[in-house]
């Protein structure tokens, strides 16, 4: 058995995307108090949920800045019904391999669910 599926995140990675972009309509975002590591202070970050998503994607701000785009809504109280696409981008980070969840524009152009 998988260690991700003994011990499963509460948040999503790139890697829950299995390398194919999906189409979301977003439900909302929320600032939620997280530990980034064991140990570490508790820290408030916002995070994305999407209509029948089981976890919810804590936002970086290059991801926060293409949902903006993507919707046309700076205000993240006006994403909720909104479309977008969301794909994996693999990266190095500190020196390791990462996949970040990306975002852009849904194919209709206009961010709202259809």
């Amino acid at each position: 058995m998988r260690v991700d599926d003994i011990f499963p995140s509460k948040y999503a990675t790139g890697a829950d995307l299995q390398n194919k972009a999906v189409t979301v309509v977003i439900d909302k975002a929320q600032p939620e108090k997280m530990r980034p590591s064991p140990g570490a202070q508790e820290e408030q970050k916002w995070v994305l949920y999407v209509a029948g998503g089981k976890k919810g994607i804590v936002l970086s701000r290059t991801l926060a800045r293409q949902i903006a785009s993507a919707t046309g809504e700076q205000d993240t109280d006006k994403w909720a019904g909104k479309r977008v696409v969301l794909f994996p981008e693999p990266m190095v980070v500190c020196g390791k391999p990462r996949i970040a969840i990306r975002a852009r524009a849904a194919a209709n152009g206009n961010g709202q669910a259809s």
